[in-house]
């Protein structure tokens, strides 16, 4: 093998004249020449390249004694500040039950899951129940391949599509009939609870740990440090939100909690009873946050604004809420409006331009008949 020579090549092509960096080496006792590069250092590089391959790479090794079980519990550990972690404590005994906690997790292939996939879907339970344990066991395969390098791959895992959910909302008139109902069966600390969250779109959560030291009343707003998308945000007060806050604050700089626990404990009883009295049957506290947020659309609030409004990190999370706001797609077809009509009226002066001669030769002929008639 020689070493190779890196210069510049010249020809013509079509009567003009061309230039390009190439190089010619013999390897294996075959001339190799190519050319076509940009400068001396491109022709360089893949000359190098040529002599010297770089090594493959070795596949990730095999860990032959890592089992499922002790592979959650080092997803455990990592995981332990996660939110849901309970949630998915309670899928990983799950899938131990079925593939077995001593099972190496390289020996858990795609044609397991698929098998374990199809059982699940052949019993009475949502496609999410169908899909919340295979998304964890992806998740797990995944790091286990590409982070902790334990296993070679991770093996595909199909997951059941589902559909965007239940949305259900309050009409106003179903809201003062709630908010009388909460008054009459607790009072007024549940009837402002459900209050702030219709008119803020706070979660339950988010409203409960709510503390007097969040709320920024001289700027109208609430400052969440805990959210649910792990990020904090402003959620800006309306007037009749602000009339809650001031009704709980009273005389005096509150303290603590604004809503004095943060344990829906407290208010359930009084909540289902409420929900009885106002016959809004099937309805959750959660529907408190659809509701703001149709609201909002229906009145001219555009989908970013909600995102931002709502606190949730992409678009395709209030994509729910779009067919709320059919006005935009009304102004889009009204553009279609005067289309034909502005044809219409471009024939019309067409044929208008197009008939003047004939109507002149007309008027001739006519005077011409008339002059000779009076002649």
């Amino acid at each position: 093998m020689s070493r190779g020579k890196v210069r510049q090549f010249s020809w013509t092509y079509e009567g003009q004249a061309k230039k390009a960096w190439g190089f010619t080496v013999t390897i294996d006792g075959k001339r190799v020449r190519r050319a076509g590069f940009g400068s001396r250092a491109e022709a360089t590089e893949a000359l190098d390249l040529l002599l010297h391959p770089a090594p493959a790479v070795a596949p990730a090794p095999v860990v032959e004694n890592i089992t499922l079980k002790a592979a959650f519990e080092r997803y455990e550990a990592q995981k332990a500040r996660k939110r849901s972690l309970v949630a998915d404590q309670r899928n990983a005994k799950c899938l131990m039950s079925v593939f077995g906690e001593d099972t190496p997790l390289h020996k858990i292939t795609a044609s397991k899951i698929s098998a374990y996939r199809a059982s699940r879907i052949a019993l009475p339970i949502t496609p999410a129940a169908v899909n919340r344990p295979l998304a964890l066991l992806r998740h797990l395969l995944r790091l286990a391949a590409e982070e902790w390098e334990v296993i070679p791959e991770a093996p595909r895992v199909r997951l059941e599509k589902e559909s965007q959910g239940r949305l259900r909302w309050l009409t106003p008139e179903e809201a003062h009939q709630l908010l009388d109902a909460c008054r009459a069966h607790q009072g007024a600390p549940l009837a402002d609870l459900v209050e702030l969250c219709l008119y803020t779109g706070l979660r339950q959560a988010e409203a409960l740990g709510l503390t007097w030291d969040r709320v920024d009343r001289s700027r109208g707003v609430l400052l969440l440090e805990i959210t649910k998308a792990g990020r904090r945000r402003e959620v800006p007060l309306c007037g009749p939100a602000d009339a809650v806050l001031a009704h709980l604050a009273g005389p005096g700089t509150p303290a603590g909690l604004v809503f004095g626990t943060s344990s829906w404990t407290m208010f359930r009883k009084a909540w289902e009873k409420a929900l009885g009295a106002a016959k809004l049957q099937g309805l959750h506290f959660h529907d408190l946050r659809h509701t703001f947020a149709s609201w909002a659309v229906q009145r001219g609030a555009t989908l970013p604004e909600l995102k931002d409004l709502l606190g949730h990190a992409t678009l395709a999370m209030v994509m729910r809420y779009a067919h709320l706001s059919p006005e935009h797609l009304r102004s889009a077809v009204a553009r279609l409006d005067t289309v034909m009509a502005a044809a219409t009226g471009r024939n019309r002066a067409e044929e208008m331009v197009d008939s003047a001669p004939r109507r002149v030769s007309a008027m001739r002929a006519v005077s011409s008949v008339g002059r000779a008639a009076d002649s």
